[in-house]
């Protein structure tokens, strides 16, 4: 007989991503400035938590890394130097217990090969989607659980909010490089999305039904890396 899987974090993932569609809903049709709540990501044991707290630092620096890239390709040079050169903070804050010091000497060699690249303009873009592939490719060395389904729908949830966030401080700002950071998150989220998909229907249904709709908010959010392609409600 097939066993259910255990229904709390798949519960709280649902949740959380539930909060998030309601307010980009919510942004979508708002028409006054006010600030949206802030959904929080709630773990069932200390081991869950750390497993989604070292997944999620590894996911940010993903999204730097795609918002620099989403930059350069149009034209904003400055700009996604700028973002690499953000990317090496994170990466130089993530725990021992999830990186090897090798491991996070070579994705910063990785992020200055793609800084130098952008001087000289060669190679940018195979330079950075090197970094985000070796990003993706390196094992956690953590000591919890690896990066099972209910961390990975709760890592996706946390990117879809960050873009939710860009988007709002956006709308006040009109900065273009607060707006790439939220397309990298969005486009992060979309990329991790269709990556473990199988893995997160076969899970949850509720949850892939979830991050789905979200997904396309936040498509009509950030149409392009262009924020004057940005419809601003």
């Amino acid at each position: 007989m097939k066993m259910s899987p255990p229904p709390l974090p798949w519960l709280i993932a649902a949740l959380v991503i539930g909060a998030v569609l309601a307010i980009t809903f919510r942004l979508k049709l708002a028409d006054d400035q006010q600030a949206a709540p802030t959904p929080q990501i709630a773990v069932s044991s200390p081991v869950e938590r750390a497993t989604l707290e070292a997944t999620c630092a590894r996911i940010d620096v993903e999204a730097r890394l795609r918002a620099a890239l989403a930059a350069y390709s149009v034209g904003e040079d400055l700009v996604s130097d700028s973002l690499l050169t953000d990317a090496e903070m994170p990466i130089a804050s993530l725990p021992g217990s999830l990186w090897t010091n090798d491991d996070r000497a070579r994705l910063n060699e990785l992020v200055y090969q793609a800084r130098l690249a952008i001087a000289t303009q060669s190679g940018v873009e195979a330079k950075i989607e090197a970094a985000i592939d070796d990003l993706r490719q390196t094992p956690l060395h953590e000591k919890g659980s690896p990066a099972v389904p209910s961390a990975m729908a709760g890592a996706i949830a946390d990117q879809i909010e960050k873009a939710m966030n860009g988007f709002v401080e956006t709308r006040s700002s009109q900065d273009g490089q607060t707006y790439l950071m939220g397309y990298g998150h969005y486009q992060t989220a979309d990329a991790l999305f269709r990556n473990h998909r199988d893995d997160i229907q076969l899970y949850s249904e509720t949850a892939d039904r979830l991050i789905e709709k979200s997904l396309l908010l936040l498509a009509d959010f950030y149409p392009s890396p262009r924020l004057a392609d940005a419809d601003m409600p």
